[in-house]
């Protein structure tokens, strides 16, 4: 017998049910619990728990794992869509594995992989998907080969689901009863989970992103210069004097999370060592002259001229 794989719906401009599936109420509602699961990820990971947390902190909390959910549904949709994008290459050696198996196999059933038309919104995130798995992945391509082949994946992955959603429809247009109905639906919600959680988890950037997404919300600073009280900078290797009295000076420090709670975790490294702090927030100052001097300086030249 043969089973036929034909994306369509969400990626390939078809119109369909799979359009509205991740509507923005949803999608918004599934990046806060990705988001908030991976900070909680993110605080375990680094052995903080913040403390004293106030009602603006948690509201500065949501708004940091919604931001991070945005960034883990994007990169998910991108890589699902470099892998639609890049279909044409990858169906004819999965007919070629599809043949191996039905020749030397017991298993005689066909695997039809069929190209169907992609759509625009396939084209702009599948560039981007593949834009982004190269610059991840260009430097080692063989440390990051699981990111590498995870659109084909991810390409397998969406064809299946694609084809539960028309089951969904046919059995909504052929009334079929309740639990039936709902049997198919959680199969469907099982393959959407999978598309999106896969890359995040199998894609071997997890701690990339998460980082990334850090950065991006400044949570955490890399290469910071900071001012640490004392007695809390004699802990510290290598102070340097610090303008301001009772304060030392720490370069190249990361602040590995600040914001959320009465203190603020950071991390100093020497060739010889790595030593993780958490300083309450009263007596830590991070100084971030880099672009005031720039703009200091632009000043200057135009009162010059």
């Amino acid at each position: 017998h043969r089973l036929s794989f034909r994306p369509q719906g969400l990626f390939s401009g078809e119109s369909g049910e799979a359009t509205t599936i991740l509507t923005p109420g949803v999608a918004a509602k599934v990046g806060l619990l990705i988001g908030s699961l991976c900070i909680v990820s993110y605080l375990l990971i680094n052995g903080h728990f913040p403390q004293g947390v106030s009602l603006g902190d948690s509201l500065l909390f949501s708004v940091a794992a919604f931001c991070f959910g945005v960034v883990c549904l994007y990169f998910s949709v991108s890589v699902t869509a470099a892998g639609l994008l890049l279909s044409p290459l990858f169906i004819p050696l999965l007919k070629l594995f599809s043949w191996i198996k039905r020749k030397f196999g017991k298993d005689k059933s066909t695997l039809d992989f069929k190209w169907q038309r992609i759509g625009l919104l396939s084209v702009f995130f599948g560039l981007c998907g593949v834009a982004i798995i190269y610059f991840i992945a260009h430097s080692n391509p063989i440390e990051h080969l699981p990111l590498i082949v995870l659109p084909l994946f991810q390409y397998i992955v969406y064809t299946a689901f694609s084809e539960q959603n028309s089951k969904v429809k046919a059995a909504r247009q052929a009334d079929l009863e309740l639990g039936e109905l709902k049997s198919l639906k959680k199969i469907r919600a099982m393959m959407a989970a999978l598309l999106i959680l896969t890359p995040i988890l199998m894609g071997g950037v997890t701690s990339d992103l998460l980082q990334a997404a850090m950065s991006v919300a400044q949570i955490r600073i890399e290469k910071a210069t900071i001012l640490v009280k004392q007695p809390f900078a004699d802990l510290l290797p290598e102070p340097k004097d610090s303008p301001l009295p009772d304060y030392k000076t720490f370069e190249q420090a990361t602040v590995v999370f600040r914001g959320i709670g009465d203190s603020t975790l950071i991390e100093v490294r020497t060739p010889q060592t790595a030593i993780r702090l958490e300083v309450p927030n009263d007596s830590i100052i991070i100084e971030r002259r880099g672009k005031l001097l720039a703009k200091v300086d632009k000043r200057a030249e135009t009162t010059e001229n």
